[in-house]
């Protein structure tokens, strides 16, 4: 596909996006910069089969890090790790890549779309068999207390 300047600016500030928000997920101690990363109408599809308790589509920014972000217990060690990324349209990319854990990985695919400078979506693909029992993850606290 041939690009001309407005559709590369386009797609620049698409991908510019998109990296502020991976670099949002690497800092899971500071969920406002995850906030505002993401558009305030942000929806986030799960894959389904993925072990994590509750609904598979969130709405809003807010549902999607206090019911998704927000729940993964501290002790997992999860990662969200994109190591390529491909404009797809003038808002959309896909990321591909790897979330990995204490002792495990497993591939995704991210499809993303952009709106207003923060990804107003994110449609998750993964091999949900490679993941542990998000419920059954030790947490902090109760890694600390087996090791003392």
């Amino acid at each position: 596909m041939i690009m001309n300047g407005v559709q590369s600016a386009v797609a620049q500030l698409t991908v510019s996006a998109t990296d502020r928000f991976y670099e949002s997920l690497a800092h899971p101690d500071n969920l406002g910069a995850l906030l505002d990363s993401l558009h305030p109408d942000f929806v986030l599809t799960l894959s389904p089969g993925l072990p994590v308790p509750g609904a598979r589509v969130h709405r809003g920014r807010g549902a999607a890090v206090a019911n998704v972000w927000g729940q993964l217990p501290p002790g997992l060690g999860l990662r969200c790790e994109p190591e390529r990324t491909f404009p797809a349209g003038d808002h959309e990319v896909v990321v591909l890549g790897h979330y990995r854990g204490d002792g495990w990985e497993a591939p995704f695919a991210h499809v993303l779309t952009v709106k207003g400078g923060t990804v107003a979506s994110l449609r998750q693909i993964t091999d949900t068999r490679c993941w542990p029992d998000l419920a059954a993850a030790p947490t902090e606290a109760a890694s600390k207390e087996g090791r003392s």
